[in-house]
């Protein structure tokens, strides 16, 4: 068969193509991802070179059911039979004990562990309070019936009605009431030969509540009558309303309670945490939720000295301008106070504690030796300032306290078998994770036990 030219370069094309991409599929991968492993085997050699061995520049494994066990290699734990695993933490600088840890550069920043200095100042607080406006109980007037009687016409006939003073709420018959008019008006026939005796006839009706100008209407008129007006003391709104037409009332009867709104109160509740940052005079922001742009400054005036057993929660009481009535009766509003208590105080940050039921543990690191030393303290913390903690003891002016990374930093004490969150007994044991069906003592399971359980 005779080929053309054509065809053998067609041929030699097709071949050399064929060359290439066998190249690019098998050669040319291969080649960088034995690169990009070589690159990663190595940078993992240098991360556990410089996190996990000693002085000597030995690895140190442990167990993380067992960490009193150290080995050079790796291998399984003599005790639980698990792999071993590296440690992450040099603690051969400093003297060894049970609340402090060494740990390396480079576990330092795994855990990424942040510190900040304890305080020693007047711990500050803003505190969002819930609330409502109420009646200042002050401006409240009860009108009340001075003498039995039967109300005849009811001028002011529903609750809320406004009401200015010395205008007619009802008027009234009653018996006593005709038999006072004509003492009256004998007194005022003779007043000239016995002025004390009018001007006794007049006080009575002014003990009723009568005014010198329904007095002198009575006099001028010279006639009894048989209904007198029964007018309004103060101005204000009527908040209830206690009588009818035709009702006979006695002597003490309120027949309606009238409250001045031009100054109301609003009564924020405070929980009990919160009391003891609150005093008299401190500044209060007052937000009615139902008109956000609506903001109101008052001051505190006054602090409930009883708890409410129900809410926990203590009302502090606040006296505020009223003029345009833009606050109603039981309006709910939010009250923010920024409080501060009265002396200076041990304050660390809020996150900076660790909670184990009513222990209360921290991490302090030692600035007196040059590597990444840590101390576990058990503290006793008083109320909580904002983003703080008050401190009673456990802590001095200027230490560091670790307040990120300290969750790590307790899981490695913990690993360690040193007094952490979950061990209050360290070197025994006690506050390691356990495994059901198996008890992690040493001194309760040799190695022929735990051959025994891995043949079962």
């Amino acid at each position: 068969m005779n080929f053309t030219n054509k065809q053998i370069l067609y041929g030699a094309g097709f071949l050399l193509t064929g060359f290439f991409l066998g190249w690019l599929l098998f050669s040319g991968p291969g080649e960088n991802e034995s690169q990009a492993d070589l690159l990663n085997s190595e940078e993992m050699e240098e991360h556990i070179q410089d996190t996990h061995t000693n002085e000597e520049g030995e690895i140190i494994y442990t167990c993380s059911m067992h960490p009193q066990v150290r080995e050079n290699e790796p291998g399984n734990c003599p005790i639980c039979g698990m792999e071993l695993i590296p440690v992450s933490t040099d603690d051969g600088q400093v003297e060894k004990d049970d609340y402090s840890m060494v740990m390396s550069e480079a576990a330092v920043k795994l855990a990424q562990v942040q510190t900040a200095p304890v305080t020693f100042e007047v711990p500050e607080k803003i505190i969002e309070l819930p609330g409502r406006v109420q009646v200042d109980e002050r401006n409240i007037t009860n009108v009340t019936a001075y003498f039995p009687g039967r109300i005849q016409n009811i001028k002011v006939n529903f609750t809320g009605a406004q009401i200015r003073k010395g205008e007619p709420m009802a008027t009234i018959y009653s018996p006593e009431l005709i038999s006072a008019q004509r003492e009256l008006l004998q007194a005022a026939r003779q007043q000239e030969r016995n002025p004390r005796l009018f001007e006794a006839a007049r006080q009575k009706f002014r003990l009723w509540g009568f005014t010198d100008e329904q007095i002198n209407e009575i006099v001028n008129r010279g006639e009894v009558q048989q209904e007198l007006e029964i007018r309004s003391p103060v101005d204000g709104y009527v908040m209830s309303r206690n009588v009818a037409n035709q009702q006979y009332v006695t002597e003490g009867t309120i027949m309606y309670e009238v409250a001045d709104l031009r100054r109301v109160w609003v009564v924020l509740e405070a929980y009990e945490e919160d009391i003891f940052f609150i005093n008299s005079g401190n500044s209060i922001t007052v937000r009615i939720p139902g008109n956000p742009g609506q903001t109101l400054e008052a001051e505190v005036a006054y602090i409930d000295p009883v708890v409410n057993p129900e809410t926990r929660t203590a009302g502090i009481r606040a006296d505020v301008e009223n003029e345009n009535l833009h606050l109603k009766p039981d309006m709910l509003v939010k009250g923010t106070i920024q409080a501060t208590m009265g002396s200076e105080k041990l304050l660390i940050p809020a996150s900076s504690v660790l909670w184990t039921g009513k222990r209360s543990l921290l991490y302090v690191k030692d600035t007196s030796v040059d590597v990444h030393r840590f101390e576990v303290r058990e503290v006793e913390l008083g109320i909580r300032a904002g983003d703080y903690y008050i401190i009673e003891e456990g802590v001095e002016e200027g230490e560091e306290v670790v307040f990120h990374g300290n969750f790590r930093i307790d899981s490695e004490f913990q690993l360690a078998d040193k007094f952490s969150m979950m061990n209050r007994e360290p070197g025994t044991g006690a506050g390691m994770p356990s495994m059901p069906g198996m008890d992690m003592g040493e001194e309760d399971m040799n190695m022929d036990e735990m051959e025994d359980h891995s043949n079962q």
